[in-house]
């Protein structure tokens, strides 16, 4: 155990979902999850709760608490059950008669985290809990409790565009794009432009923005993908075949905006369907992968199949590709670009928004629709335009849908024009804002 101490002169790069967390953290009785893959920043996020609760609030040292469960010996004590692991705090001197705050790391690893937790929150009060895990599936399979009612989940997702260009030090470039100030960020495009394809080919992990050269980027990034992904998913989710899996790996880089074909893929890999599916949700709920449906109402016009697939990070995708090369120097650079367009309409996105993409049988297509409070929908077009051009897809899905807004994502491209009820956004795709 760790009782949180400020480490020296390291100082954490804020990240935006820090502060909702927070504010869940002091007037929400639940109990608070993280979920995420490896590397993504739930430590660190922690450990900049763990800063604001003990330098913002003013909370006292013996009331906040942190545990790694990879650490055997912290594991074993909390495995022991709710009992020994409240006598565990008091013998290190936990202030009970205050509202302690208990972080606990990497949860996917006790052998019974729902019983444990459901005890936490329902009879002592006095504890207010963090948990985070790197895997959704290995905690839904141990919570033999839903703990409904109890929890309140954040997705901890790689960065976004504006905490990626803070991390790289161009804090003034972030706040034009957290605040969508356009006007003024235009005598930026250069600098915008190069950052956000670096940001394309290495992807938004925290620690590969505050690395300097390529090697380093790419090493950190294969270590990452043989760590977790070769080595941590295969043995926690005992895959059966590992060539297989590691095959599959690769060719689903290679599909990366297209939608599946599931009979080519267990042909090529040499699985069944049912294998092949089981591999999917594995990725999917190991956070490597994202698959999307598509976006329908007449099944006669509209492709109602064949899910498509993205990574949730480009920096991953790109590593197991085994192409760290820079977009103009690469072929399939518009795919790419909308690998990334989607990891931020994904970061972006209210709860209970879904993100499709459309296509017609005739050959019209939307990259993404969003449905929730309202309808939009974008279209990733990463080449330069001399004027608008208003594609026959746009045409097609505003008369069916009369979305209230359509997003152009350009390589350096601003317009905005009006169709029927429809407003239309072209703007340079580093200049994407989606929430």
């Amino acid at each position: 155990m760790i009782i949180y101490e400020k480490r020296g002169d390291m100082r954490l790069k804020p990240r935006r979902v820090t502060e909702n967390i927070l504010t869940r953290l002091l007037k929400d009785e639940r109990l608070v999850v993280l979920l995420g893959a490896r590397q993504v920043g739930k430590t660190s996020i922690m450990q900049l709760l763990m800063d604001k609760l003990l330098n913002v609030k003013r909370v006292e040292k013996n009331r906040v608490f942190y545990f790694d469960l990879e650490d055997m010996s912290l594991l074993e004590i909390v495995n022991r059950g709710i009992d020994e692991f409240i006598a565990f705090l008091e013998a290190n001197g936990a202030n009970l008669k205050e509202r302690c705050f208990v972080f606990l790391d990497e949860i996917q690893y006790m052998e019974n985290p729902s019983n444990f937790l459901k005890l936490l929150v329902d009879h002592h009060k006095e504890i207010k809990a963090v948990v985070g895990g790197s895997s959704s599936f290995a905690i839904r399979s141990k919570f033999k409790d839903s703990l409904a009612g109890r929890k309140i989940v954040f997705n901890i997702h790689p960065l976004d565009f504006g905490e990626f260009l803070e991390f790289r030090g161009r804090k003034e470039l972030a706040d034009f794009w957290n605040t969508a100030n356009w006007e003024k960020a235009r005598f930026f495009k250069s600098d915008f432009s190069r950052f956000f394809e670096e940001y394309v080919v290495f992807g938004g992990l925290p620690k590969v923005s505050l690395l300097q050269s390529k090697e380093e980027k790419i090493g950190y990034l294969k270590d990452v993908v043989s760590s977790y992904i070769k080595k941590d998913i295969k043995d926690l989710f005992r895959i059966d075949n590992p060539y297989a899996f590691n095959k599959l790996l690769k060719l689903l880089a290679s599909l990366i905006a297209k939608a599946l074909n599931f009979s080519n893929l267990t042909s090529i890999c040499g699985i069944s369907r049912r294998t092949l599916e089981r591999y999917l949700f594995i990725l999917e709920s190991a956070f490597v992968i994202k698959l999307i449906s598509p976006f329908y109402t007449n099944r006669v016009k509209e492709v109602a199949k064949m899910p498509k697939l993205y990574f949730t990070d480009t920096g991953i995708r790109n590593v197991v590709m085994g192409d760290l090369n820079p977009l103009e120097a690469r072929s399939g650079s518009g795919e790419l670009v909308e690998n990334s367009v989607f990891s931020m309409l994904l970061m972006g996105k209210d709860l209970l928004d879904e993100i499709y993409y459309w296509r017609t049988k005739a050959g019209a297509e939307m990259n993404f629709v969003l449905r929730g409070k309202t309808l939009r929908a974008y279209e990733v077009k990463y080449r330069s335009f001399r004027g608008p051009k208003i594609s026959r897809s746009i045409r097609s899905f505003i008369s069916e849908y009369s979305p209230e807004i359509i997003y152009v994502c350009t390589k350096d491209f601003y317009y905005h024009t009006r169709i029927s009820e429809s407003n239309v956004f072209f703007s340079p795709v580093f200049s994407f804002k989606p929430s």
